[in-house]
């Protein structure tokens, strides 16, 4: 009893304390955040036209490794670990939003001089790419962002997959970050992305249960869950339609994450977009069925 407690007593004190808002407003125009340095790889040669990939969710740039080998033989690729995810620095502070991330990236960008860029963000880090194309249209940057490429993307306010609604609750989620394996959540995670489970890559689960063991790897994990959703979302929302960047959508039909209707509202706001659904695909689309995303993108980047 008396060490059960002491698990708890963070867990009430971390539920009390008040949370800087989740808002354009707090974290993009204001924000505060600290300079990091992300971790990072290259492919292909550098005067080559730039793709910059953000992963999705409980991932790491390892989960574009079946993509990038035959890009990279026309392309500049960056792959990058977002914070808190694969090598990247996990701080013990609450900038995980996807503003937060956003802002990253944008220094990211800076220090590589980056330009001409194409943008792949997938689910989470769909989300990502979605507010630097809008810091882009607001003219808070300079122009860098030529291309769009979503796969799967957080986008529009939705209820959240069962294990993400649990891991929010204070006591619930904390215990369950905390007492669950990393291979169990690797493996669950995996479970619920794939529409063919025979198609999951034994390494994928391995290098996932790998980074999630790292130190503060599960606090940045249930931080990330804990403001995944902005608390302005619905005014984010209908600024998509402000997008005028050439964009291509991907999307696996048999995702359970986030349903294909989310892509179809998508492409319908953003204008200047294409939509290609991809049968018997599910969350991740760059893992489950690399050579259908290899072949969206090569035909988006020679059109």
């Amino acid at each position: 009893m008396k060490k059960l407690f002491l698990i708890l007593i963070p867990i009430i004190f971390t539920s009390c304390a008040s949370k800087n808002p989740i808002t354009w407003e707090n974290r993009v125009t204001n924000s505060h955040i600290k300079p990091i340095n992300l971790a990072y790889n290259e492919y292909g040669k550098e005067n080559n036209q730039t793709i910059l990939f953000i992963h999705g969710f409980g991932e790491s740039r390892y989960t574009w490794r079946f993509i990038t080998k035959p890009l990279a033989k026309k392309y500049h690729l960056v792959t990058i670990d977002l914070k808190g995810f694969g090598e990247s620095p996990k701080t013990e502070d609450e900038d995980y939003s996807v503003y937060d991330q956003a802002k990253l990236i944008e220094n990211f960008i800076k220090q590589k001089g980056l330009k001409n860029l194409t943008i792949v963000g997938r689910s989470f880090g769909g989300g990502v790419a979605l507010v630097l194309a809008l810091m882009q249209e607001k003219k808070m940057f300079k122009h860098n962002i030529n291309r769009l490429i979503l796969i799967d993307t957080m986008s529009y306010k939705q209820h959240l997959p069962s294990m993400m609604w649990l891991l929010q609750k204070p006591i619930i989620g904390y215990l369950g970050i905390h007492l669950l394996s990393a291979d169990t959540i690797a493996l669950e995670a995996y479970n619920f992305a794939f529409s063919n489970d025979k198609l999951i890559p034994k390494d994928s689960i391995t290098q996932s249960s790998k980074m999630m063991d790292l130190p503060n790897a599960k606090y940045a994990y249930k931080q990330t869950v804990d403001y995944i959703i902005p608390d302005d979302i619905a005014k984010v929302e209908k600024e998509y339609k402000d997008i005028k960047i050439p964009t291509l959508i991907i999307w696996g039909k048999d995702d359970v994450s986030i349903p294909y209707r989310f892509g179809i509202r998508l492409h319908r706001d953003i204008k200047n977009s294409k939509l290609i659904l991809l049968k018997g695909v599910g969350h991740m689309p760059q893992e489950e069925s690399p050579k259908k995303v290899i072949e969206a993108i090569e035909d988006f980047m020679a059109s």
